[in-house]
């Protein structure tokens, strides 16, 4: 893999702790004020696939998917795009960074009254937000 080779000018107590790339994210080498582009993250399909299916899958026959890695800041961008199927569903964002790249999957079922969504951090690969229907009795 050929690195690319960015410097940056802004750095925090002495190191440089991220660098934010316009249209995407990567994973960093640091070497003093030098940093090394080692990894993208993958698309939002490529990472649908490694999801456990226990913790999300999407409905069959669904009238609907979404799959997308975007920042932070624009999840309710994505989720607003089932708006016409149940109403409006959103979230907060406190405590994360607005830019930080995440995987916001989302289905709607067949008859259109089920929704479920899940956000994941594209870097840790660790659910920040998830809901499903409550089973029904």
């Amino acid at each position: 893999m050929k690195m690319k080779k960015i410097i940056l000018k802004t750095v925090m107590m002495n190191k440089i702790v991220r660098y934010k790339e316009i249209g995407g994210d990567a994973i960093f080498s640091i070497f003093g004020d030098e940093v090394l582009a080692s990894e993208k993250f993958a698309d939002a399909d490529s990472f649908y696939n490694s999801i456990d299916q226990k913790q999300y899958h999407e409905y069959k026959n669904a009238k609907m998917n979404i799959r997308e890695k975007v920042s932070f800041k624009d999840i309710n961008k994505v989720l607003s795009k089932a708006d016409k199927f149940i109403g409006e569903n959103r979230v907060s964002g406190n405590g994360y960074d607005p830019n930080r790249q995440v995987y916001v999957y989302l289905t709607v079922s067949e008859n259109g009254k089920d929704i479920k969504n899940i956000v994941v951090d594209a870097e840790t690969k660790q659910i920040i937000i998830k809901s499903e229907p409550l089973l029904k009795p």
